[in-house]
């Protein structure tokens, strides 16, 4: 019989990599766990991970484990919250993850808003690279993921999925603002301003460019959207991205978001996704409803 504690146990050191990672975070003997681990490897009759110089990673058989194990404790995260929520004013925690450019207005304001209605709810929002995202939906760390992918994710449940091309933001007076679509040969006239590598936006436009046989150097590469979005208000800079990335930034409201005559550049999806087949907390699935809805509504305009 797997126990709640070895499952813990196991799934802490396929997170952290290491034994002695897993015990600072549970703080636990290091023999404890080693203990554990070594009673459901013979329990599976297989081992569940490669033990490497550098620390330990799953093997088929622990990829398989780990997959039921983060669901089945999560699941009885979700039931004690049910349980408790009976005695106790409590409104749950709604745990986000996304790629930068919606954890600027789009996410908080919709937070917002369902705060004034459940102020009891609190939230956590992390955000990073698409696959980042899709990582921590898919091993429990985030309730709920936002972000972008170019192929279909198996591993997840897309609860809501958007074809959201890339585009150009420029400023209202920028010489090429009265065009309606931009070529990339337009684009390679004026300075460009991108997200650093690891995102969707940075590898289309790099097979873009690459398939043409040309080649960019951005002025302004950062890790932060909202950057390159004030620098694209304030230049004839062109920033590339996405629409929703401004949406309720004043600051960056007057932008134009101009398509890009480029069929690499239109394969891109917008993901809202949740770790697939999880019985989600009563706040976090109020919460998504909410969020589908809204993301429908600015996805409309």
């Amino acid at each position: 019989m797997i126990h709640g504690i070895a499952l813990r146990y196991f799934v802490e050191v396929a997170r952290t990599g290491s034994l002695a990672a897993a015990s600072e975070e549970l703080h636990v003997a290091v023999s404890a766990i080693s203990r554990q681990i070594a009673k459901l490897e013979q329990e599976a009759g297989t081992a569940l991970f490669e033990r490497l110089p550098r620390g330990m990673v799953l093997t088929e058989a622990g990829e398989l484990l780990a997959e039921h194990a983060r669901r089945t404790l999560l699941d009885a995260q979700t039931v004690l919250g049910e349980i408790s929520s009976r005695h106790a004013r409590q409104g749950g925690l709604v745990r986000l993850a996304c790629t930068d450019g919606f954890a600027h207005s789009l996410l908080p304001d919709i937070m917002l808003l369902y705060h004034q209605q459940h102020p009891a709810t609190r939230f956590s929002l992390e955000n990073g690279s698409p696959e980042q995202v899709r990582h921590w939906v898919e091993t429990g760390e985030a309730d709920i993921g936002l972000g972008f992918a170019m192929v279909d994710s198996h591993k997840v449940d897309v609860v809501l999925q958007h074809e959201l091309p890339v585009c150009a933001l420029l400023r209202p007076g920028h010489p090429l603002a009265g065009q309606e679509t931009l070529s990339l040969d337009d684009l390679t006239g004026y300075p460009l301003a991108i997200l650093e590598r690891g995102n969707t936006v940075r590898q289309l436009l790099e097979w873009s460019f690459s398939a043409q046989g040309k080649v960019f150097s951005p002025l302004l590469s950062s890790g932060h959207s909202s950057t390159l979005h004030r620098f694209a208000a304030r230049t004839d800079t062109i920033a590339l991205g996405s629409r929703l990335a401004i949406h309720g930034l004043p600051e960056c409201s007057k932008l134009l978001a101009k398509s890009i005559d480029e069929p690499l550049l239109q394969q891109r999806q917008l993901q809202l996704m949740t770790m697939q087949d999880r019985r989600l907390p009563p706040a976090v699935s109020q919460f998504l409803q909410l969020l589908a809805q809204q993301l429908r509504e600015v996805l409309a305009d």
